[in-house]
């Protein structure tokens, strides 16, 4: 039951423009303290929610693993078969210098001799891509692939360079398999171009076009397919480097019944640290990851979208249950999902009230003028001032956060606008504004 609203949409919009007839809007303010609605329009209604959907995901993350839990990733020999095994757990984030380490800690462990060298994801049941994904989407760096072994976050750094009137490509992390094709030429106001290929074989495969300006350097990012295998090969590399023969790389499980001996674990950075990363930079690919590893069947061992966004769909119905509403990814990319503003403010109340993770929770968002997605967003205000989660598509433009006003009070808001393909930046100016006129009222 929402109580009585303290301050109308006609007063409040007396000070700022008022939404484009053409736009869908949603929203709800509430204060945190008190209870009391502030503002409200449509806050039971369902709208595409885009990347606010981290904020549910973080919740039940939260909920389920606890904000200190760190994923671990086993490397197991079965030293009868003269076999190695990277067993993928989802662990997001996991870098080079993490996989070096594991190899130090197996190479000692192993002894040297020659091993085969598998990689196990099927803890992931799923497809590496989430219901309601654009294909068009694919070849961009907020799209990469969802699996079990990750690199970074299985997006490649491109360093493309013409000085001394050459032009040289480097990249980071440094995929033994990757393939290079295509050219850049050298050419004033000229712009380089990435395009990933290789999905269907699992290969890194990235296609160069374009051109870039003389003397000049430019940063391009793009996703890679086949994270599973790079993640080995670059194992098998730091392996063989410490006197570890690696005789084949190859996708298996360890057989039934096998007597396996742990030789390295690879721990991830603790689940609120993902976490800040994943909403402060509304990482796509940590969310997915985290959303799995929250649901995972700890009979079968097997972690699908699908349940996680049971459970994510359970823990709103608690919270505050809207008819209809459907949650097909953690992440927001998918043109599915449909929420209300008024189950965003319940995840929003519910997080940052928390005894346990409460911190953890607003530590997580991005902070106005000062990082992430809203680094360059309300710098006007002191920082601080808002916290929150930004979202968008090519048609949806949405916000979700708290707001620490002038007048001391916290206010949990959602605003939710679905409008014309090009309004997208209208409508985000319109929700600062927002926030703008509840901070300095309140």
């Amino acid at each position: 039951m929402i109580p009585a609203i303290m301050l109308t949409i006609s007063a409040l919009f007396a000070a700022i423009p008022q939404p484009a007839p053409a736009w869908r809007t949603g929203m709800l303010a509430i204060d945190a303290g008190t209870g009391e609605t502030i503002l409200e329009s449509r806050s039971d209604e369902l709208f595409r929610p885009a990347s606010t959907v981290k904020l549910i995901t973080t919740l039940l993350a939260f909920r389920t693993l606890g904000p200190s839990r760190i994923i671990l990733t086993h490397v197991v020999a079965d030293h009868a078969a003269g076999a190695v095994y990277l067993i993928g757990s989802g662990a997001p984030l996991i870098e080079p210098d993490d996989i070096e380490r594991a190899a130090v800690e197996a190479s000692a462990e192993l002894g040297g001799g020659s091993w085969r060298l598998f990689f196990d994801t099927s803890v992931f049941a799923d497809s590496n891509r989430c219901p309601g994904w654009e294909q068009a989407d694919w070849a961009r760096v907020y799209c990469p692939p969802v699996e079990a072994l990750t690199l970074g976050d299985n997006v490649l750094e491109l360093v493309i360079s013409s000085r001394g009137g050459a032009v040289t490509v480097e990249e980071y992390p440094e995929l033994p398999g990757l393939q290079l094709r295509g050219s850049v030429n050298i050419r004033a106001g000229g712009e380089p171009t990435a395009r990933p290929e290789g999905w269907e074989t699992a290969s890194p495969v990235i296609v160069l076009g374009g051109a870039i300006p003389p003397d000049s350097t430019v940063i391009v990012y793009v996703p890679f397919a086949g994270a599973p295998r790079q993640f080995s090969e670059v194992f098998a590399a730091e392996l063989e480097s410490r006197g570890v023969g690696v005789s084949s790389i190859g996708r298996g499980r360890p057989s039934s019944g096998a007597v396996l001996d742990t030789v390295a674990v690879i721990r991830s950075r603790p689940l609120s640290e993902l976490a800040a990363q994943m909403n402060k930079w509304s990482m796509n690919v940590v969310a997915e990851l985290i959303l799995r590893v929250a649901a995972g069947n700890p009979e079968t061992g097997v972690a699908t979208t699908a349940a996680g966004c049971e459970m994510a769909g359970r823990m709103l119905a608690e919270l505050h249950g809207v008819e209809g509403t459907q949650l097909a990814d953690g992440s927001g990319l998918s043109r599915l999902n449909r929420i209300a503003p008024a189950q965003l403010v319940s995840v929003l109340l519910e997080g940052i009230g928390s005894l346990e993770w409460g911190p953890e929770f607003v530590s997580s968002l991005a902070v106005n003028g000062v990082d992430g997605t809203m680094a360059t967003r309300l710098a006007d205000l002191p920082p601080g001032a808002f916290r929150g989660k930004t979202g968008s598509l090519n048609d949806t433009a949405t916000l979700a956060g708290m707001i620490y006003t002038a007048g001391g009070r916290s206010i949990a808001m959602a605003v939710l606008c679905e409008v014309p393909q090009g309004s997208v930046y209208a409508a985000r100016n319109w929700q600062d504004a927002l926030v703008r006129q509840l901070y300095s009222c309140y």
